[in-house]
């Protein structure tokens, strides 16, 4: 057999039930392949979406992410759907407020998704989804990682809340002071021009609604308000982590006491050879990664220089270290 023809065969072996392939090997490459979500599986998916996706859009409960999301972590999953068994089946136990795990109804709250149903809240009646699991021929999960997964990750919001209170030497009570509401314990903001950022979900919860608006718009989600999780690198994204990327630089700047930028002792004038020296420590502060010196003579002069005046160096800090911030070594990992 010649080389090209051995790699028809074995592409064809490899292939999810290569029609060229013998039963047996095809039984095995079919054993690799996952099972395609079929038109009824995805009618099922839409129609619960709209309860369920404010939870279930990222993650290894990522659900309501795709169809393909749909089918390979919940129809796939013997834990949550027995094919022919929905009485066996967590998924419908959960939608029918029985369920036998951490929680027992899905969505949470005082109503199971059955009782949506009956009060007309929710479309799909869970008769259709039982017949849906009845009529489920066994599933296969694919267990090859899939070639075009991405290789990185968008920091979520609440990472880079946490990242930039380590990182600039900030935390909560710089941004709020402590205040209640009809006896809840509330975030209040120390002034907007700060630009403040709490997950609406967070305890204390931020009384200001620009707070949590803010927090949406690093894609940060909400069971309370019922956002998803966004970790795209969308242009409401790069907007509002540039504004607050500078606004917090500011502030971890004239922070008295604060050595997370510049550690005791460290000179901060507009000498070349200390701004280069901070350059170099910053980024291996916030990328994890010494800079060449080329690297930070590039720095210095096309951001620090253009941004420094002659009686004040502020501008030209809180640039270079905004633009740390909104580096893609920062923001991906």
């Amino acid at each position: 057999m010649n080389r090209f023809l051995f790699l028809l065969v074995l592409s064809g072996v490899l292939s999810c039930g290569g029609e060229g392939a013998p039963s047996a090997l095809r039984a095995r490459g079919q054993a690799q392949c996952s099972t395609p979500a079929s038109s009824e599986t995805v009618r099922i998916m839409q129609g619960l979406k709209p309860h369920c996706e404010g939870c279930h859009t990222q993650g290894a409960r990522g659900y309501f992410a795709s169809a393909e999301a749909f089918q390979s972590l919940l129809v796939s999953d013997v834990r949550m759907v027995k094919p022919g068994s929905p009485d066996e089946s967590e998924l419908v136990r959960l939608l029918e407020g029985r369920g036998t795990g951490a929680f027992k109804q899905m969505p949470i709250g005082q109503k199971s998704y059955a009782q949506l149903v009956a009060e007309g809240m929710a479309t799909l009646p869970v008769a259709d989804v039982r017949a849906w699991v009845q009529g489920l021929a066994v599933q296969q999960r694919d267990s090859r990682p899939d070639p075009e997964a991405p290789r990185i990750t968008r920091m979520s919001a609440t990472q880079i809340q946490r990242a930039l209170y380590q990182q600039l030497g900030l935390g909560h009570d710089d941004f709020f002071t402590s205040a209640n509401e009809y006896g809840f314990p509330m975030a209040e903001s120390r002034g907007d021009d700060f630009y403040p950022l709490q997950p609406p979900d967070a305890l204390p919860m931020p009384r200001q609604n620009a707070t949590g608006e803010r927090y949406h718009s690093l894609g940060g989600g909400s069971v309370i308000n019922q956002v998803s999780h966004d970790r795209t690198a969308s242009p409401t994204f790069v907007l509002t982590l540039t504004q607050v990327s500078q606004r917090w630089c500011r502030r971890a700047l004239a922070k008295t006491g604060n050595t997370a930028l510049f550690p005791t002792g460290t000179p901060r004038t507009a000498n070349p050879v200390d701004v280069k020296a901070t350059l170099r420590r910053w980024s291996l502060h916030f990328l994890g990664e010494r800079f060449t010196d080329a690297q930070v003579d590039a720095l210095y002069e096309d951001v620090f220089v253009p941004l420094a005046t002659p009686t004040d160096t502020e501008p030209a800090y809180v640039g270079t270290c905004s633009y740390f911030i909104r580096h893609p070594h920062w923001i991906f990992y």
